[in-house]
């Protein structure tokens, strides 16, 4: 393989990496480690539309606030404090397959917690 090929092949390469990296909505995949998300003005100003993991993945979801406010996880129960300088975090494994709602209790829906 000559050197330019090379070089081409690894800006491609680079350049989905970094596509990918910048993506600030769309979809986490199962390999993301912790699912970031923010809160501003009643909002959601950052973290993707989906989360898609496969049964049995340990998932973390975090949320800063910019106001009061609770995180939720339907279908698991799971609910965590949220405020301004307290971010909220939750950490589960996703045992039950399913689509669930992923909301903040005052502003409304977060995201959508997809399990394989």
């Amino acid at each position: 393989m000559s050197w330019r090929v090379r070089g081409q092949a690894a800006l491609m390469a680079a350049l989905v990496v970094f596509g990918l990296a910048g993506c600030g909505s769309g979809e986490s995949s199962p390999g993301d480690a912790v699912h970031r998300f923010a809160v501003a003005g009643g909002a959601r100003t950052e973290g993707p539309d989906r989360i898609t993991v496969t049964t049995g993945t340990q998932v973390t979801i975090e949320v800063t606030c910019d106001a009061t406010d609770e995180l939720h996880v339907h279908g698991y129960d799971k609910a965590a404090p949220c405020g301004p300088g307290a971010p909220a975090a939750l950490a589960f494994t996703a045992d039950v397959p399913g689509v669930f709602e992923v909301e903040m209790h005052e502003t409304g829906p977060l995201t959508e917690l997809r399990v394989q």
